[in-house]
């Protein structure tokens, strides 16, 4: 597994230096060395951050990896080249675009991102997921930022390469950038490793203004200071920072708003602030202050906004208390039960063990008897593991083969996600560490089903029939899942 992986910085390595030849000598490198200089990137940052470009041609990349003795097979896995649909051969994927090669935190070239030099569709291109490019754990430019995060304590993370690479020139150096996707909660605990505090960039259109959106969620459930600037209308940071310069920057970003002073200024500018303006804004701010786990921050929230529409707090606070009831009931009633609905793939154990197997091919014997499969809560956890389980587990392919198999995108990024997340440093404590996680889920599962019985039991007693549907059918879907349907 490892030799994969070892094999694909190889070749992105390679790729990589072609791509800034191509840039830097040749003459077919020329539009995208003066597209480079009209957008005022110097040579330096250039060469700093390994900038390349893709030849228009078929291809280039093919022949290269042919030349360098790399097989079919590890070209593909790489996402540089992909095999044509109705007839054998391959091409590139990135043709007649400026390359950004994609870093990891220990600076290997994990991916590339791919930029039009013209209005063809589409503008932006990233790498596919691989075992070494997960787009929800890798941010650009980190690598590069990561000291600077560390010294200030703060980070700016905002949308583009160019912003990025304007940022960074500037001296502006705490910044990364989120090529195009959305934040993901393993980039926020990523960033949480080198800076407490945050500062989300958005340009100031309504799309801006609807990623900031999204990405609160994500910020504010995983407990960290963040500030949101949204930037003068027209601009974006690259273009701001080219006619005001760094200072200016700089003091704009002292000026960010808390995520929560945010959102409630864009509901009070959308809904204005008569009677009904204001039960619009209240109506708005309800399910994000239902979301911040502390209850006295939350609190505090609930007073300032009351304070703001000149509505009674305790207003407020009902408003709130419904939308968290409403939100959690299933999962309170049926305490220490793994959430329901999507969020239930995530129950870090199961993937835990997944990650283990892909990692340690010779742990799925150990799998296959425990019958802990039998026991996973995620249905699509459990799906992946069975899987896992009938493929050939000779290591050297495996996370290949098992990619093979999956029957969606979806399900191909979450292995390739899984492949990438921690395995056991030592081998020898490997089954040892299997063996660990297979009881855990074993004995949560039992405990569970138990304990259920036990409170379908109590309801009845009291007579509480709604209790009692709910938990039945919490049991039914519990059950369901049990028998791996």
């Amino acid at each position: 597994h490892n030799d994969l992986k070892e094999t694909l910085f190889r070749i992105n390595r390679k790729v990589m230096d072609r791509y800034q030849t191509h840039l830097i000598k040749d003459t077919a490198g020329q539009p995208a060395r003066q597209y480079l200089e009209n957008r005022h990137i110097t040579p330096a940052v250039m060469d700093e951050f390994h900038l390349g470009f893709a030849m228009d041609q078929w291809d280039d990349v093919v022949g290269f990896l042919k030349k360098a003795r790399i097989s079919r097979q590890a070209a593909v896995n790489s996402g540089l080249v992909v095999p044509r649909k109705n007839s054998s051969g391959f091409y590139d994927r990135f043709r007649n675009r400026i390359m950004f090669p994609i870093f990891d935190i220990n600076m290997q070239v994990a991916g590339f991102g791919g930029r039009v030099m013209d209005d063809a569709m589409p503008k932006y291109m990233n790498s596919p997921e691989t075992p070494v490019y997960s787009k929800t754990r890798i941010l650009y430019g980190l690598h590069a930022a990561k000291t600077h995060c560390r010294t200030t304590g703060v980070v700016h993370i905002v949308e583009g390469y160019f912003d990025f690479l304007t940022l960074y020139q500037h001296g502006i150096t705490n910044t990364v950038a989120t090529l195009g996707t959305a934040l993901t909660p393993e980039h926020v605990r990523i960033l949480k490793g080198y800076a407490p505090a945050m500062i989300l960039v958005f340009d100031s259109d309504a799309a801006g203004i609807a990623a900031a959106k999204r990405s609160i969620k994500t910020f504010v459930n995983e407990g960290v200071e963040t500030r949101i600037l949204i930037l003068p209308k027209g601009e974006d940071p690259d273009t701001f920072v080219m006619k005001n310069g760094a200072p200016a920057f700089q003091k704009l970003a002292e000026t960010a708003r808390s995520v929560m002073a945010f959102l409630r200024e864009v509901a009070m500018e959308s809904h204005g602030m008569s009677v009904s303006g204001r039960a619009k804004v209240l109506a708005d701010m309800v399910p994000y202050l239902a979301d911040i786990q502390d209850s006295a921050l939350r609190s505090l929230h609930v007073r300032d906004l009351a304070e703001t529409l000149g509505i009674d707090e305790t207003a407020v606070l009902e408003k709130v208390k419904e939308q968290v009831v409403q939100g959690r009931y299933p999962r309170d009633t049926v305490a220490d039960t793994p959430p329901a609905g999507p969020e239930r793939s995530s129950d870090p154990r199961e993937r835990q063990l997944l990650s283990l197997m892909l990692h340690s091919p010779d742990i799925i014997g150990q799998v296959r008897d425990s019958g802990v499969l039998d026991h996973f809560y995620s249905e699509r956890l459990c799906r992946i593991g069975r899987i896992m389980v009938q493929a050939d587990p000779d290591p050297k392919f495996f996370v290949t083969r098992v990619m093979g198999g999956m029957a969606s995108d979806e399900d191909r990024e979450l292995v390739a996600a899984l492949a990438m997340s921690g395995g056991v440093d030592d081998s020898d404590s490997l089954p040892a560490a299997a063996a660990a996680v297979i009881q855990r889920i074993i004995r949560i599962r039992k405990k569970t089903d138990s304990r259920l019985t036990a409170q379908i039991k109590q309801a009845e007693k009291s007579c509480d029939t709604d209790l009692m549907e709910l938990l039945r059918l919490k049991q039914q879907e519990l059950r369901q899942i049990y028998n791996g349907q």
